[in-house]
């Protein structure tokens, strides 16, 4: 039986959970309309991108997130996502084709992309007012092992459907599931306390680009966050550099096909599982999160190294050594959240949540546009040798301010 003290927890997780499958249903429709309907690799690529981009612009969204009620926030989005996959379905009816459809679906695409970029970061900056701090750890392990089990199923059970009913049919489904996160979010109870800290006055100003602007002061008046922001976006940089050699990595050393990346991916992902189980029993206070993101980097980068050193002894070795990789990193990027989330203000932590995303995710594009030079010139091997160097590079950084902060 769940504990009725965490029910609002729960109630958000099947929420996001709802939300993230409804969100992958109506994407890999969209993406399969301009594939195969449409025809048009051209639009495949501007999709790609549009999901991409918002993610870089996501900080215009902070003071949004944080200043409006956050169940109102919840239950608005979520309708206008389902009726929007109802329109979606009633441009595909309508049989139609060419740049104006094309148009019409992309809009509405972006649309509902962008309220799913303002309902994750208004989950995140609730769940601190729902648990204590030595349970964050345990909670966004629980978040991240959902994630991870639905990344792995969610895409092949989108494309299953498509295949066996309807682009138009998947769509339909896609809005049945918001309405079923819609019903969710309807019971989240926040009560008198929560809203005196949503609606704590020290954060807003009544204008859009001074609360803006109070996101960018808070983030940096907060050092100790700022300082292990930086390094991740380096981390990011070549992160994109080596996921552009992976497929390449994959097809010379494990095996000589779609199925050498495919394992690679496969191997990660239930490594990231086991990390976001693991990391759950570790009770961590403020300080101790920051010691321990230095120790998830060396693990994170002496096993991605073991990778390329055993690419020639051991198919199995590089599959086991990526995903002892993956479990630290994903300890690492469930620490740095449960971290964030206890450094700032719940009534702050939508600019905050939404500035990081957008500082962290404008690396990856620029990475993988340095990646295909690297692996041109030296060789898909290289991009794993680099990214676990960088991995302990970070490590070292990490140690360090740990270690300055101990001596002050």
């Amino acid at each position: 039986m769940l504990c009725k003290k965490y029910a609002n927890v729960y109630k958000l997780l099947v929420g996001r959970v709802t939300t993230n499958i409804a969100d992958s249903l109506f994407y890999m429709a969209v993406l399969w309309y301009f594939k195969e309907t449409g025809h048009s690799p051209f639009m495949v690529a501007v999709l790609l991108t549009v999901t991409s981009g918002i993610d870089m612009i996501s900080f215009g969204l902070g003071p949004l997130i944080d200043r409006i009620s956050m169940k109102k926030l919840l239950n608005y989005s979520t309708i206008i996502q389902a009726a929007i996959s109802a329109a979606v379905v009633g441009v595909l009816q309508l049989g139609q084709s060419g740049i104006g459809v094309d148009a019409v679906v992309l809009i509405l695409y972006t649309a509902s992309t962008v309220l799913s970029t303002i309902i994750y970061p208004a989950e995140t900056k609730l769940l601190p007012l729902f648990v204590a701090e030595k349970d964050m750890l345990h909670f966004n392990g629980l978040f991240q092992v959902t994630y991870g089990v639905l990344d792995l199923v969610l895409d092949g059970f989108a494309t299953f459907l498509i295949a066996t009913t309807s682009i138009s049919m998947t769509v339909v489904i896609s809005g049945v599931v918001f309405a079923l996160a819609l019903l969710t979010y309807g019971r989240l109870q926040i009560n008198a306390l929560a809203k005196d800290v949503l609606e704590s006055e020290e954060y807003f100003t009544g204008s859009y680009w001074k609360d803006l602007h109070v996101g960018w002061q808070t983030l940096k008046d907060e050092k100790n966050i700022l300082e292990l922001i930086l390094p991740l976006c380096v981390v990011n940089f070549f992160y994109g550099i080596f996921d552009v050699g992976l497929p390449y990595f994959g097809q010379s050393y494990v095996h000589d096909s779609a199925i050498g990346y495919g394992g690679l991916l496969l191997a990660s992902s239930l490594g990231g599982i086991a990390g976001a189980f693991l990391v759950q029993h570790f009770k961590l206070g403020k300080k101790s999160m920051e010691l321990f993101i230095a120790i998830c980097f060396v693990g994170a980068g002496v096993f991605r190294l073991l990778v390329p050193l055993t690419a020639g002894l051991s198919v199995l070795l590089i599959l086991l050594n990526s995903a002892i990789s993956s479990l630290w990193l994903t300890m690492m990027n469930t620490d740095f959240e449960a971290l964030v989330q206890v450094s700032f203000s719940s009534a702050v932590l939508g600019r905050i949540e939404t500035i990081n995303d957008s500082i962290l995710s404008v690396m990856i594009p620029l990475g993988t546009m340095a990646g295909g030079l690297v692996v041109d010139r030296l060789g898909a091997i290289s991009t794993q040798y680099i990214y676990g160097v960088t991995l302990l590079l970070a490590a070292v950084y990490y140690l360090g301010v740990v270690r300055h902060k101990a001596n002050k």
